[in-house]
């Protein structure tokens, strides 16, 4: 039987909080796969109604035509998900044949995001976000995050979060323990990254992150609050 999803770019996430996590993956991979075969459906779309399970989709990346180096790039907390869900995501799309960039933070040094970082987000399709309760602690994540909301505005890059572990509504308002972990990023003074500017400064750099977050957590996404 087929499944149909129906992809309301700027309505509130989709929640499949009765699904396992192979089978969110699954049916992840497939909106990829199809998403990446039709370079026309972009954000900007209002909305597209989606046949997941169905043969042609499975079989779209034999039709891509997507000229962009990546075709997936995915945002995550190496400590919350690098062996679980996002280890498990990765694999399914490259056996899907999807070209997708996942960064190994395990081997970050420094908190700003380097060039080569920017320019795979740049020149992917597709991100994928993966919300997990210390995404947010992360600037190397928060950092990544405002680059693809901006590529989200300009270029029209197809954005899709994923709320692993955490409720929407706490990302959306940085509530919870997801806001915990936000507001650790700018209380330990020892993980300050604007140390050499003025309070208002360091103020308006807050206000712009939690308006980025907002933004990528109020997108149409998956919903996995079960995360073992």
């Amino acid at each position: 039987m087929n499944i149909f999803l129906s992809f309301f770019v700027e309505s509130l996430p989709l929640h499949f909080t009765s699904l396992s996590n192979n089978f969110l993956i699954q049916q992840l991979v497939q909106l990829i796969n199809y998403l990446s075969s039709h370079p026309s459906m972009s954000s900007s779309s209002r909305y597209g109604q989606l046949i997941l399970g169905d043969s042609e989709s499975i079989e779209g990346n034999k039709r891509r035509t997507n000229t962009r180096i990546h075709e997936v790039f995915i945002s995550f907390r190496g400590k919350d998900t690098r062996a679980s869900f996002t280890s498990h995501l990765y694999s399914s799309l490259q056996n899907a044949g999807i070209n997708v960039f996942r960064d190994d933070d395990s081997l970050q040094r420094g908190d700003h995001i380097s060039t080569s970082l920017i320019r795979a987000i740049e020149e992917s399709q597709i991100s994928v976000i993966i919300f997990s309760t210390n995404y947010a602690e992360s600037l190397w994540c928060l950092e990544e995050l405002n680059k693809i909301m901006s590529c989200h505005r300009t270029k029209g890059q197809v954005v899709l979060p994923v709320f692993y572990g955490v409720d929407p509504s706490e990302v959306r308002h940085q509530t919870g323990e997801f806001g915990k972990a936000f507001q650790n990023r700018w209380d330990n003074p020892n993980r300050v990254i604007l140390d050499k500017v003025t309070e208002d400064t360091r103020l308006k750099e807050i206000v712009k992150l939690r308006k980025v977050i907002l933004q990528a957590a109020s997108l149409a996404g998956f919903v996995v609050l079960n995360s073992r």
